[in-house]
């Protein structure tokens, strides 16, 4: 295991293009660091940095105690795992997972031995005569799994290595993958775009937009504390809710109503004359059950959505698309107005501006 470290990583590509800028971060030993962001945002440019597929345009990479700036990927002692499965088609699953040892000449019995020990952690022990053509697409990405786990590396780097995979086999190799790193107990980076992901299998996050960190910090702590409104957006599925309010006096202007302020928001938002206004699908409720202090609106209903657990109500108000999470048996019809609550206290609040939370 070893840690890693990015001082101020910036990827410059031909054209001028900054692919990424200032990337700041520390893996610590052990940990599971997830890269989460829109298509485009830089994630896989710093893995690949990582990893030594791309050159650093300024800063510094550190794996371990060692600078790995003009270190070549061989040397590097990490194991990378793509998208793409990368097998070997005319090789075994046995041979696919040793030929990287076989490469580095290691003695067969030691290749023997580990390719048996990560043949039992991702239960391929019956699958190690089979070719790839004979796998499932979940068997595949094991095989690529185990196929790292042999080089026992200082650090793991996944590039999106469930994109290619069905719902279903996609959150049955989160567990197994979440499994695996409580097992191996090794340093791993993961990039994916996909926020349930990130947020179901990282120890910390980083969450990227047009190359530039937005925020780093545990699931949770994204999720309740998002430092700008993109974070807030971007992490909670269905996502977070926006509207742009006015402030006068000690009121907030919310659908034609003024609603008093709490004194604890009065000093956050002090001075403001216009706030966005967050709020998420799940902290809604029906305004038939709600306390006398919470804020009511009546959008209009436009689609229903059942769920099986819980039902979204995909709402107009004044204009304004919107979403709310409410239990199953909630009952609502397209077309036809909805009473909805929440609390104050549960929202969001950001500038205007520069969209920084207040």
């Amino acid at each position: 295991m070893a840690r890693v470290v990015l001082e101020q990583v910036t990827k410059v590509f031909e054209g001028g293009v900054v692919a990424a800028k200032d990337i700041s971060f520390v893996a610590e030993e052990g940990e599971f660091v997830v890269l989460v962001g829109p298509s485009g945002c830089g994630k896989s440019t710093v893995l690949r940095m990582i990893a030594g597929l791309e050159t650093v345009t300024e800063g510094r990479i550190f794996i371990g105690e060692r600078m790995v700036n003009e270190v070549a990927p061989k040397d590097r002692d990490i194991a990378m795992v793509f998208q793409n499965y990368a097998l070997y088609p005319h090789l075994s699953v046995y041979e696919n997972m040793a030929f990287g040892l076989q490469m580095r000449r290691f003695r067969k019995t030691e290749i023997e031995s580990r390719v048996n020990e990560a043949a039992e952690i991702l239960e391929l022990r019956d699958f190690l005569g089979r070719k790839p053509k004979a796998l499932s697409g979940g068997q595949r990405q094991r095989v690529a799994l185990g196929r790292a786990i042999v080089r026992h590396p200082q650090v793991f780097l996944f590039d999106e290595p469930l994109s290619n995979l069905d719902a279903k086999l996609r959150v049955q190799m989160r567990t197994e993958l979440a499994k695996l790193h409580q097992r191996l107990g090794a340093t791993m980076i993961y990039v994916t775009h996909d926020q349930v992901e990130a947020m179901t299998m990282g120890n910390r996050i980083v969450v990227l937009r047009d190359g530039i960190v937005q925020q780093i910090d545990t699931p949770l702590n994204l999720y309740n504390q998002p430092a700008n409104r993109f974070v807030a957006g971007f992490i909670g599925s269905p996502a977070m809710n926006f509207f742009v309010c006015d402030i006068e006096k000690d009121t907030i202007r919310i659908c034609d109503r003024n609603i008093p302020l709490p004194s604890e928001l009065r000093q956050r938002l002090a001075g403001k004359h216009q706030v966005i206004l967050g709020i998420r699908p799940e902290h809604f409720f029906v305004a038939s059950e709600a306390a006398s202090s919470a804020v009511r609106i009546e959008p209009q209903i436009e689609v229903v959505e059942p769920m099986g657990s819980e039902i979204y109500l995909h709402f107009n108000l004044n204009g304004l698309a919107g979403v709310a999470r409410l239990p199953a048996e909630t009952v609502a019809h397209p077309g036809k107005p909805f009473g909805l609550a929440f609390d104050l206290a549960r929202c969001h609040f950001f500038d205007t501006e520069t969209e920084r939370a207040l």
